[in-house]
């Protein structure tokens, strides 16, 4: 048995390392915390990016959230399935083929509210394209600029053209914006806080001058993982969070104001120790969690405080530990620096409820791009 605190793992033996684990108790909380933040999952649209996993999705649904963002089409068909009310594609689409997909989805879910971002004519384009020739109706909502500049819009003459042309399309639906400004990482809540109202009131003055100009905006969804509640907490806007369902320690550490707990870790075993330079190596290569973040901040040994990543290979990481150091063959429990990246280096996620036991298994769904 391995255990710390209570993250606890019955038998380790039964389980081939590095595997990823699912502690059910601490995901459940994480998303009944992020619907307590902002008054229930009603005003969340949650990023699947982190998950990647139609069952994990499907639990989202029953504890009351039900719309969903995604980046790829397989995540898209993957929420659809398990169940999504509304959908977003927000990532902008310029093949002709994925286009075609999405048509696709739209027309096996008739139920569910599917909808695509654009930021340019030629994401128009392409849309509007493929919905002439199949005679189809699309929803589609303005990506807009926030200050990141990797997708989207400024707001401005030029976004309230593209707007016009949306809605002139017989065949394209205009159906609101949608603005990510992943860019403001703050620490601080209350430079936090500021800059979303920043966007608050930007976003409320273009909904404003749309629709005075005889066009619907029927849905906004702003924000990501440090600004989601600011959002979510304004009427007529929806916050959008991914990471909340797994966290991370690069979250925590940047958020300790946030409710969340690490409910995805890594169990990793110790293939050798060499006392004299206080050091182990474990199975945690850089095929076995996200090498996305500078070696001493991709992992973190549950239990050793003075752990750290020094050295790290394809199939070998090296920790070294100030104190007593583990023996070869001992089982640890390692909280990723940055989670999202680590779930595609695994098929699947072991699922441990609170007893430590293995309960179930669930498929990275969307994990591959086909």
């Amino acid at each position: 048995m391995i255990a710390f605190q209570d993250y606890r793992v019955v038998d380790p033996d039964a389980l081939e390392t590095p595997a990823m684990l699912l502690f059910e108790d601490k995901m459940d909380y994480n998303i009944r915390s992020v619907c307590e933040l902002v008054g229930g999952g009603h005003n969340l649209v949650a990023h699947v990016k982190t998950h990647k996993c139609e069952a994990v999705a499907r639990r989202q649904v029953e504890l009351g959230i039900d719309s969903f963002k995604c980046a790829t089409l397989n995540e898209l068909e993957m929420v659809l399935k398990a169940g999504a009310s509304k959908a977003i594609l927000a990532y902008p689409q310029v093949q002709v083929r994925k286009v075609e997909r999405l048509c696709d989805l739209t027309s096996a879910y008739p139920d569910a509210w599917i909808a695509a971002i654009v930021s340019s004519p030629y994401h128009l384009g392409i849309l509007s394209s493929v919905a002439s020739q199949r005679e189809q109706s699309l929803r589609v909502m303005l990506d807009l600029d926030a200050g990141m500049h990797r997708t989207g819009i400024r707001i401005g003459q030029e976004s309230e053209r593209l707007y016009k042309e949306i809605d002139a399309h017989p065949f394209l639906i205009p159906s609101g914006f949608h603005l990510y400004d992943g860019h403001n990482e703050l620490s601080d809540t209350s430079k936090r806080e500021a800059a979303a109202q920043q966007n608050v009131e930007s976003l409320q003055d273009f909904k404003k001058q749309i629709e005075s100009a005889g066009m619907p905006v029927p849905f906004v969804v702003a924000g990501g993982g440090y600004s989601f509640a600011y959002y979510a907490r304004t009427e007529g806007m929806y916050g959008s969070p991914g990471t909340f369902v797994y966290w991370d320690r690069g979250y925590g550490t940047a958020m300790p104001d946030m409710p969340f707990r690490c409910a995805a870790l890594i169990l990793t075993q110790v293939v050798d120790r060499y006392s004299d330079e206080g050091s182990i190596t474990t199975d945690l290569g850089s095929k076995a969690i996200s090498s996305d973040l500078p070696l001493e901040e991709r992992a973190f040994l549950l239990g050793y405080d003075t752990a750290k990543l020094v050295g790290q290979s394809e199939e070998h990481g090296v920790f070294r530990i100030s104190g007593e150091l583990p023996r070869v063959g001992d089982y640890l429990l390692v909280v990723p620096g940055h989670v999202c990246p680590t779930t595609i280096r695994y098929p699947g996620i072991h699922v441990i409820n609170s007893a430590g036991e293995v309960i179930d298994y669930y498929q990275h769904t969307a994990r591959d791009r086909i």
